[in-house]
């Protein structure tokens, strides 16, 4: 059953257990480290941009969003969220283009001087501009609406119209965690535990899922941190969404399909093979109202699904068995089980990795931007050390952008392409 959530008018507010994985040093959810761990958010364009606009369209965003003007302040040993109506986000300037990208999603992250900054990259004509935002803070989906709403006050700056002068929002808004617990019940929660557990204790070492073989080494000259992408164009992206339908699947559960059958080429034995496939899962709408996608939070939950194929089983039968294994509770039930896990046992049963993890933000809008510029492609990236291949999926202007993600101490990057060259494939049998 679902609840009325109302804000709390405060200034300052606790880090919830959900935020303290993203707070803390070498913390995880799951398998995934997440201390520290910063979400860049990007635009490429062909044409100039005007610093100084941007500076001003950054400080209203944070004026807009009081978690990007937030700090973290530690009293007594507890970590809270206070916010600093004086914070103005950095901009820095830097001469490159996708080489410096790639240097600074890899490079260290200091957050003492605030939670939100950006970065805009000048190579020729091209143009990238980078939002740097704590993941504590926000998710996949308010990330690429933090991102259009720039782009709006940018362009409405640049043609000289007028930017509609709001009260700055003073509301931190509460954690996913508190917010779940007010429409899951403990029981439901204790539940889903147990049976995890009973079906856990029930498997052989057989049963565990499959991963890519590890093939990586340290000091990649590259950086650590790796994405190779697939763009397709509006055809492809509608004859594929045309597939999906045809076939009675989610586009979710085709690509997740597809992933997981290019996958299992990269598997040598013969038999059917466990595989688990882990799902980043919006949860704003488990809440009445909604919370809007433009509310900058983290409301990023997680799913799995285990499946079993050969190297005969199909991408389609996969996508199938993904669509059939998806337990819609589980990212709502997900963060409170968490909380109850005290032992060694369940501990390491949340924290297996999976083969691959997929996060599908979905369908957005084309952003808001000038005529002098012309658009090239967006980014979105949060990677930390340690992390399973990961693919990152978004459609904009029609055009499905899928990025490929890795961690090259685990994965060399000879092996990562010759997997995204088999799920290219594989989707372009598609249609």
């Amino acid at each position: 059953m679902k609840r009325l959530y109302v804000s709390c008018m405060t200034s300052r507010r606790r880090i919830s257990p959900f935020e303290s994985s993203f707070f803390g040093i070498g913390t995880t959810i799951g398998s995934v480290p997440t201390g520290g761990m910063p979400l860049f958010l990007g635009t490429t364009v062909h044409g100039e941009i005007d610093p100084e606009i941007l500076r001003t369209v950054l400080d209203e965003l944070a004026a807009a969003h009081p978690l990007l003007r937030s700090r973290v302040v530690t009293d007594d040993g507890v970590q809270y969220l206070v916010r600093d109506d004086e914070f103005r986000p950095r901009l820095d300037i830097v001469e490159g283009g996708e080489t410096e990208y790639l240097a600074l999603v890899n490079g260290p992250r200091d957050w003492s001087g605030g939670l939100f900054r950006a970065y805009l990259l000048r190579a020729g004509l091209r143009r990238q501009v980078v939002l740097v935002v704590h993941h504590g803070i926000a998710d996949g989906r308010s990330g690429f609406a933090l991102l259009g709403q720039m782009w709006r006050h940018y362009t409405a700056h640049s043609t000289g119209a007028v930017v509609a002068a709001a009260e700055p929002d003073q509301r931190l808004p509460e954690s996913m965690d508190v917010r779940l617990a007010q429409v899951v019940p403990v029981a439901e929660a204790e539940a889903w535990l147990a049976e995890i557990r009973a079906g856990a204790a029930a498997m052989s070492p057989e049963d565990a899922p499959r991963a890519l073989p590890r093939d990586g080494a340290d000091g990649d000259p590259l950086g650590r941190f790796a994405m190779q992408r697939i763009e397709l164009n509006a055809e492809e992206t509608a004859a594929l969404v045309t597939a999906a339908r045809a076939a009675g699947l989610s586009v979710n559960s085709v690509l997740t399909g597809a992933a997981l059958a290019a996958v299992r080429t990269r598997l040598p034995e013969a038999e059917a093979l466990p595989m688990f496939c882990g799902y980043s899962v919006d949860v704003r709408g488990e809440f009445d109202p909604p919370v809007p996608a433009h509310t900058m939070v983290n409301l990023a939950s997680g799913a799995g699904t285990l499946v079993r194929a050969t190297g005969a089983t199909g991408q389609l039968e996969l996508a199938h068995m993904v669509e059939s294994g998806l337990n819609r509770r589980e990212p709502v039930v997900f963060p409170i089980v968490a909380q109850l896990v005290n032992d060694e046992f369940t501990a390491a049963l949340l924290g297996a990795p999976p083969t691959i993890a997929i996060s599908n933000i979905g369908r957005l809008k084309p952003h808001s931007i000038p005529g002098h510029l012309s658009f090239v492609r967006d980014d979105i990236y949060a990677m930390g050390p340690g992390m399973p291949p990961k693919l990152t999926a978004f459609t904009i202007a029609g055009r499905l952008t899928l990025q490929l993600e890795y961690d090259t101490t685990l994965y060399s990057r000879s092996q990562m392409e010759k997997l995204r060259l088999t799920l290219v494939e594989l989707l372009r049998t598609l249609w």
